[in-house]
C-alpha cells in the first residue's frame, strides 16, 4: 500500500538525546570490516586462541619421534580433527561431537572387522596356505635381485596384489558397499550425524581397499587413525575445560544481549520515520537489519535446545535463562512487526510511484501505436492498469492528511515511549550482562545488585506510564486533528482515502509501538524476577540428560553452525505446517481415502528407493566402486598403492553433496582451496627445513604462524564453503606431515616430499573430484537454480498452509492461533534467509532457467513479507474481538469463498511457474488488493469511540497486515511474470474490459 504525501516538519528539537544519538548512529553509514575480518572482539578472539592452542599442540605430534613412530604419517589427524571439530563451543558440544566421531569409527571399525572375517572364511586354508607360502618365495627372489630387505621386498609383494583373490574381494565389496550405503543414508536423512557417518565411511574405505590385498587378518588396520583422532579429541575437550571454558547457559546469554542490541534498530528508524515523515527510508538498511536480527536469533536457538544438558555456575541455572525464551520471542514478533510496517510503507511509497509513472508511460506509448496501427503490449500490463487505477484514488498532492502541528505532536508524543523502550533494552542487557560476566570475578556487591534492581523497577513503571501517556496522547491528538479536517468526506473515494490513509496509518504505527512496549515490560518483569532472588554464584546440573538422544535423533533440530539450505529437501514441507494441518482434518474429521496395504508398500518401497537420500546412497555406492576397484586389480594395485589413491577415494566422498543448491562452487572452492593449502604447506615446508630433511623446531614454530590462517578461515568462513576450508588445512597438514615422515622414518609407498608431494595431492583432489562431479550429474544435471526455486516454491506451499490456518483460525475463539503465529513465522522466515547465500550465488551459474539471481531474490523478499503480514493475522486471529473480526471479514471479503478461491488460485499459480518455469495466464483474477477494496469495503466513519478503542486500533493493524499480504501476492506475479513471460494469451481489448 502506498502512503499519502505528508508535509515535512522540522522535529530535530523534538528528539530526545536517547532517540537522537540511536538515530543518528543508524543514519550514518558506518565504515566496517567486511564480516569475514571483523571479529576483533575480546569474546572471539578468547575463542579463537583457544582454538589456536589445541590445533598448534596437535601438530607438535607429527615432530616428535616417539609420537610419528607410533601413530606413523597419519599423525597430522590429530591436528585436522581441531579444524573439523574446533573447540570454539560449549565443552557438552564438544564432548558430544566427539561422541559422535567415535561413533562413527566404532561402527567402521566393527564392520570392517566382519567383512574381513567373512571375506576370508570364503577362501579355503590350504589355497591361503599356498599363496602365503608363494609370497615369500617372491619376497626373497625380489630382495636379492634389488638389494632391499625381505620385510621391504614383502610389502612390494603384497600390494602388488600377490594375495588377492576374486571370491575374498567380492564379499568384502558387497558387505561394506551395502555399510556406505546405509550410512550415506543415515547423514542425507540426518545431517548432525555427519561426523558419524564421514569417519564411519573412511574407517570402512580402509578395508574395503586394503583387506583383500594382506596375506592374514588384520584388525587393527585403522588404529593409527583412530589413536590420533583419539588424540585430538582430547586437546579439544581439555582446551574447551582450561582456557575460558564456557557453559551453554552463558553463551545464550551473550546472544540474548546481541539480539537485544540489535532490537534497538526498529526503535531508531522509527525515530527516523518521525524525524522526517515524508522521506524515505533505506529500503536496503530496513531489509540488513531484519536479517541481521532473525539471524542472530537463529544462531542463539541451537544453544538454547542445548540448555537442559547444561553445566554451569553462576546465578541463573538453564531452567532460568529457558525462561527468558518466550518473552525474547514476543520482544523480537512486536519488534519485527514495527519494522516491517516501517519497511512496507517505504516499498509501498516506491513500488506505487513506479507503477504510476509506467502507467503514464503506457498510455503515451498506447497512443503512439494507435496512429501507427499496431499493438504492444507489456508483460503484465492488465494487472498494471488496474493496479495504477487503483492508486491513483489514493494519490492526490494537493490534499493534507494530518496538519504540521499534529504532526509536531505525534512526533513528541512517540519519541517519549521509544525512548522508554531504548531504555529498557538498555536496562535487560546490564542485567543479563551483570549477571553473566561477573561470576568469577568483580562479583557485584549487595548495594550494586540493589541499585540496579531499583532501576529496573523505576523503568518498569516508565514503562507503563509511557504506554498510558502514548495512547491518551495520541487519541488527543487525532482528536484535535480530525476536529479541525472536519468529519468523513461524502465521496465514496475520499472515504476510502481518508479511512486508509492518515489517522489509521498513526494508529496501526501507535499499535505497533505500544505493543513493543508492552513486550519490552514483559522481558524486564521477568528478567527483574530472576534477578531479584538470585544472589549467589551456585554450581547448576544439567535438566535432562535424556534429552542428548533426542535431540540426536530428531533430523528437525539443526546442529549449530549447519545451513538449512544445504540439506533439507527443497520439496519437503514445513514440519509445523503439516503438524498444524492435520491437526485441522483431524478436528473435521476428514482423512484422505487410503490405498490398499499392498499398494502402500510398494509405493513406499519405490519412495524409499528414489527418494533423495536414496540417491544420495546409490551414487556414493558407485563412487566408492569405481575410485577402489584399480586397488584389487593385479595389475594396477601397485600403482594405486604408492600414488595413495586411497585420498583420492576420501575426495570423491566427501565430494558428494545431497541437493545441488551450489555444487558447481563446491567444486571451485575445492580446487582452489586445494591449490592454497598446497602452496602454503610448501611454504611452512621449505621455510621450516630449508634443504635439510626437516627441522623439528622451525617446522613447529612455523606452524604455530600457519594455522592461525586456517583456523581464521575455519572459524569465520561462510558455511557454504567450509568444506573448502577444512580441505585446504588437510592439504597443508598432508604436505607437511608426509615430507617429513618420508625424510625421517622412510617406509615403502610414501609419495615423496615437497613439489612432487603437492602435485600427487593435487591429482587426487582433481580426481576424486571430477569423479564426484559424474556422478552428481546422474540422473540428470544439477542445477542450483532449480534448487532454489523448488525451495521457493514450497516456501510459497507453506505460505497457502498459513493463510489456510489463518481462514480457520478466524473465527475461533481458541488460543491456538496465537501459540502457532510466532513458531510458524519465525521457522519460515529462518528458512527463507537461509536461502539468501544460494540466491547470491547464482550469478557464477550457466543454467537454461529463465530465473535469475534479482528474480528469486523478489521472489523470497515477497515470500518473507507475506510470511510476516499472515502470522500478524493469525497473531490477531484470537486476540482480536468478534465483532471487529466479522467487520474485517465483511470489508474484505476475508472468509468470501470467491476471495480464498482467487488467493489460493494465484498462489498456486505462482508457485508452479517456479517450480515448473511454466508462464502463467495473461488474465488471472488480480489484482487481488483492488478486489479487497472495491468489491465489498465499506469505510467506517472514525469515531471518538474507535480513537480510544484500542481493539479498533488492533483492527487496523489486521486491516493493513492483510491488504499488504494481498499486495505482495499481486507483486509476486508480476515479478513471476517478468521472468518466464505470459500464456494463454488474449486480445488488449478483451482483456482490458474484463
Amino acid at each position: 500500500m502506498t502512503e499519502q504525501n505528508t508535509p515535512q516538519v522540522d522535529t530535530e528539537l523534538l528528539l530526545s538525546a536517547t532517540t537522537r544519538h540511536h538515530a543518528e548512529a543508524l543514519s550514518q553509514h558506518q565504515k566496517r570490516l567486511p564480516q569475514f575480518l571483523d571479529h576483533f572482539n575480546a569474546r572471539e578472539l578468547r575463542i579463537f586462541f583457544r582454538c589456536w592452542v589445541a590445533a598448534w599442540v596437535s601438530s607438535l605430534f607429527i615432530f616428535i619421534p616417539s609420537t610419528l613412530n607410533n601413530l606413523g604419517v597419519v599423525a597430522f589427524f590429530a591436528c585436522l580433527i581441531q579444524l573439523i571439530l574446533p573447540p570454539n563451543g560449549v565443552v557438552l558440544l564438544q564432548i558430544l561431537g566427539a561422541l559422535s566421531l567415535f561413533l562413527g569409527i566404532a561402527m567402521g571399525w566393527a564392520w570392517g572387522v566382519i567383512s574381513s572375517k567373512a571375506a576370508r572364511a570364503i577362501r579355503p586354508a590350504a589355497l591361503t596356505q599356498a599363496r602365503a607360502a608363494s609370497l615369500q618365495q617372491a619376497a626373497v627372489e625380489l630382495a636379492q635381485a634389488d638389494g632391499i630387505s625381505v620385510q621391504d621386498a614383502a610389502k612390494h609383494v603384497i600390494f602388488s596384489g600377490h594375495m588377492l583373490d576374486a571370491r575374498v574381494t567380492v564379499i568384502n565389496y558387497c558387505m561394506i558397499c551395502v555399510f556406505i550405503y546405509l550410512m550415506a543414508r543415515l547423514r542425507a536423512s540426518n545431517p548432525k550425524t555427519a561426523l558419524t557417518a564421514i569417519f564411519a565411511i573412511v574407517i570402512a574405505d580402509i578395508f574395503l581397499m586394503y583387506t583383500p590385498l594382506l596375506p592374514s587378518f588384520t584388525g587393527t588396520l585403522p588404529l593409527g587413525l583412530v589413536k590420533s583422532a583419539a588424540i585430538g579429541v582430547g586437546i579439544g575437550v581439555a582446551c574447551s575445560i582450561l582456557f575460558f571454558p564456557q557453559s551453554t547457559s552463558y553463551i545464550v546469554l551473550n546472544s540474548m544481549c546481541d539480539v537485544i542490541n540489535l532490537l534497538k534498530s526498529p526503535l531508531a528508524f522509527t525515530a527516523l520515520a518521525l524525524e522526517n515523515p515524508g522521506g524515505k527510508l533505506s529500503i536496503d538498511r530496513l531489509k540488513e537489519t531484519e536479517k541481521k536480527i532473525i539471524k542472530e536469533y537463529q544462531a542463539m536457538e541451537p544453544a538454547l535446545k542445548f540448555l537442559p544438558l547444561d553445566f554451569s555456575v553462576g546465578y541463573w541455572g538453564a531452567k532460568d535463562v529457558q525462561s527468558l525464551k518466550e518473552p525474547l520471542s514476543q520482544l523480537l514478533t512486536a519488534t519485527m512487526a514495527l519494522l516491517e510496517f516501517h519497511l512496507s510503507r517505504t516499498r509501498g511509497q516506491t513500488r506505487g510511484e513506479e507503477i504510476l509513472d509506467r502507467h503514464m508511460e503506457d498510455l503515451k506509448e498506447k497512443d503512439i501505436d494507435e496512429k501507427k496501427g499496431v499493438e504492444d503490449v507489456h508483460l503484465g500490463s492488465h494487472q498494471m492498469l488496474q493496479t495504477a487505477e487503483l492508486l491513483a484514488i489514493f494519490r492526490n498532492s494537493g490534499e493534507q492528511r494530518l496538519r504540521p502541528d499534529t504532526i509536531r505532536e505525534l512526533v513528541g508524543i512517540n519519541d517519549h515511549s521509544i525512548e522508554a523502550c531504548l531504555t529498557g533494552l538498555s536496562i535487560i542487557s546490564e542485567c543479563i550482562q551483570m549477571v553473566n560476566c561477573r561470576r568469577w570475578f568483580n562479583c557485584p556487591s549487595r548495594v550494586e545488585r540493589e541499585e540496579l534492581i531499583q532501576r529496573c523497577q523505576t523503568t518498569l513503571e516508565t514503562l507503563r506510564q509511557a504506554h498510558v501517556s502514548l495512547i491518551n496522547d495520541t487519541y488527543c491528538a487525532l482528536t484535535r486533528d480530525y476536529q479541525m479536517t472536519g468529519n468523513i468526506r461524502s465521496s465514496s473515494e475520499d472515504a476510502l482515502k481518508y479511512h486508509i490513509g492518515g489517522p489509521m496509518l498513526v494508529m496501526v504505527s501507535q499499535e505497533h509501538i505500544a505493543n513493543t512496549i508492552g513486550r519490552t515490560e514483559a522481558f524486564l518483569t521477568q528478567v527483574l524476577k530472576l534477578l531479584t532472588p538470585a544472589s549467589k554464584v551456585r554450581f547448576w546440573c544439567p535438566l535432562s540428560i535424556g534429552y542428548a538422544a533426542s535431540w540426536v535423533v530428531q533430523s528437525d533440530m539443526k546442529a549449530p553452525g549447519a545451513n538449512a539450505a544445504e540439506f533439507e529437501d527443497p520439496e519437503k514441507p514445513a514440519t509445523l505446517s503439516n503438524k498444524a494441518q492435520q491437526q485441522l482434518r483431524d478436528a473435521l474429521g476428514r482423512r484422505p481415502k487410503r490405498k490398499s496395504r499392498i499398494a502402500q508398500t510398494v509405493l513406499t518401497s519405490y519412495h524409499w528407493l528414489t527418494s533423495s537420500e536414496g540417491l544420495y546412497g546409490l551414487r556414493m555406492v558407485v563412487i566408492t566402486i569405481a575410485l577402489s576397484v584399480p586397488q584389487v586389480i593385479p595389475h594396477s594395485a601397485k600403482f594405486w598403492y604408492e600414488q595413495k589413491c586411497f585420498w583420492g577415494l576420501v575426495m570423491g566422498q566427501t565430494g558428494l553433496v545431497i541437493y545441488m543448491a551450489d555444487f558447481a562452487f563446491s567444486v571451485i572452492s575445492r580446487a582452489v582451496a586445494t591449490v592454497l593449502g598446497g602452496v602454503l604447506g610448501l611454504l611452512a615446508w621449505y621455510i621450516g627445513s630449508g634443504k635439510g630433511d626437516g627441522n623439528p623446531y622451525g617446522l613447529s614454530a612455523v606452524m604455530a604462524v600457519m594455522l592461525i590462517f586456517f583456523l581464521w578461515l575455519r572459524l569465520y568462513l561462510p558455511s557454504n564453503i567450509l568444506q573448502g576450508a577444512i580441505i585446504s588445512a588437510a592439504t597443508f597438514l598432508i604436505i607437511v606431515a608426509y615430507s617429513y615422515a618420508d625424510t625421517h622414518v622412510p617406509s615403502y609407498g610414501n609419495p615423496g616430499f615437497g613439489y612432487t608431494l603437492f602435485w600427487r595431492r593435487l591429482l587426487l583432489v582433481l580426481a576424486g573430484t571430477s569423479a564426484a562431479a559424474i556422478m552428481q550429474l546422474l540422473p540428470h544435471p544439477p542445477s542450483a537454480t532449480r534448487h532454489l526455486c523448488k525451495a521457493l516454491s514450497t516456501s510459497i506451499h507453506t505460505i497457502s498452509d498459513h493463510y489456510a490456518l489463518v481462514l480457520s483460525c478466524w473465527n475461533h475463539s481458541e488460543n491456538n492461533g496465537r501459540l502457532l503465529a510466532g513458531p510458524f513465522t519465525l521457522h519460515l522466515a529462518e528458512s527463507l534467509l537461509d536461502l539468501d547465500e544460494p540466491i547470491a550465488r547464482l550469478r557464477f551459474e550457466f543454467s537454461s532457467s529463465n530465473f535469475d539471481s534479482k528474480t528469486l531474490h523478489d521472489v523470497q523478499s515477497l515470500c518473507f513479507t507475506m510470511n510476516l503480514n499472515l502470522g500478524r493475522l493469525l497473531m490477531l486471529a484470537t486476540s482480536l474481538p468478534l465483532k471487529y473480526r466479522q467487520l474485517l471479514a465483511r470489508q474484505t471479503g476475508l472468509l468470501n469463498p470467491h476471495t480464498i478461491g482467487t488467493v489460493m488460485a494465484v498462489l498456486a499459480t505462482g508457485r508452479q511457474s517456479l517450480k515448473t518455469g511454466d508462464a502463467p495466464p495473461r488474465i488471472l483474477p488480480t489484482p487481488l488488493i483492488r478486489q479487497a477494496l472495491t468489491s465489498e469495503f465499506e469505510p467506517q466513519n472514525i469515531t471518538d469511540e474507535s480513537l480510544r478503542d484500542g481493539q479498533y486500533r488492533q483492527y487496523c493493524v489486521a486491516l493493513c497486515a492483510y491488504l499488504e499480504f494481498l499486495w505482495s501476492v499481486d507483486e509476486l506475479l508480476l515479478v513471476i511474470k517478468g521472468a518466464v513471460g505470459e500464456s494463454h494469451l488474449i486480445p488488449q481489448q478483451l482483456a482490458e474490459s474484463v
